[in-house]
């Protein structure tokens, strides 16, 4: 951690570098941050309140509450489970903590969350939504949802060095993990003698904690937030520790 620390200044650079690129060449630039999950909560409230008829109240808001801070998870690991192979050649010249690319990625994309969530607090005002004194709860929820976001782009960009089927694979896992998390549906439909498994998810935890925040929706029970931060922590450890040990031979084997 201490190393990462003397190398802010080119994280700085990479993180800058990286929010340039993402949006050059684009006529609208930084509003694809708002336009992109706005287009996803018009699709997926006609298909699931007009068509399946999925009946819950003020569904755009609880949708788009759920669907941008996923969008950070889906981004940050679509690109970061690659990020070293593509930047092999930089790797095999200059040395420098391997654990910037994934930090970079994951710093990036939760700018980019910063800024989509002014678009969902908006909304929570117009809609009515929470957006009181549980606006205490955002920065905690965003902390821990980065840390282990960090977690899971360290390891997959570790192993994706050794083994390029990691990148196929993390896009099919993100498409579970989607649809295991209460994005597109309420917490509460989930029956009760299933609830303690489903808990077991961290981002279920993170994703409640953000419709508590902009919809209002009641808060999860205080232990699988403890269940979640001790989670976190473990996995930021154990990723941590195996991303050191694999990133020895990267510049021999990427």
């Amino acid at each position: 951690m201490f190393e990462i620390y003397r190398y802010r200044h080119l994280l700085f650079f990479l993180v800058r570098k990286e929010l340039r690129v993402k949006y050059r060449n684009t006529l609208l630039g930084y509003f694809w941050s708002l336009l992109e999950p706005l287009g996803l909560m018009i699709i997926y409230s006609i298909v699931f309140s007009l068509i399946m008829r999925f009946e819950v109240d003020n569904y755009p808001l609880l949708l788009l509450s759920g669907l941008i801070p996923w969008m950070f998870v889906s981004h940050s690991i679509n690109t970061g489970s690659k990020i070293l192979t593509l930047n092999a050649s930089l790797i095999k010249k200059v040395y420098f903590p391997r654990q910037l690319f994934p930090i970079t990625v994951v710093t990036t994309n939760i700018i980019n969350l910063m800024i989509s969530l002014v678009l969902v607090g908006v909304f929570s005002i117009i809609y009515g939504g929470g957006l009181g004194l549980s606006l205490v709860w955002l920065p905690f929820v965003m902390f821990f949802q980065y840390l282990l976001v960090l977690s899971v782009v360290l390891i997959l960009s570790s192993i994706s060095v050794y083994y390029r089927d990691i990148e196929f694979m993390s896009s099919l896992g993100i498409r579970g993990w989607m649809y295991l998390s209460p994005i597109i549906y309420p917490i509460s439909i989930i029956p009760d003698e299933y609830i303690n498994l489903y808990m077991l998810n961290p981002m279920a935890t993170i994703i409640s904690i953000y419709h508590h925040i902009f919809y209002g929706a009641e808060l999860v029970e205080f232990k699988w937030i403890l269940y979640t931060i001790g989670v976190t922590i473990f996995l930021l450890f154990i990723c941590w520790t195996i991303f050191g040990k694999l990133s020895k031979k990267m510049g021999e084997v990427i």
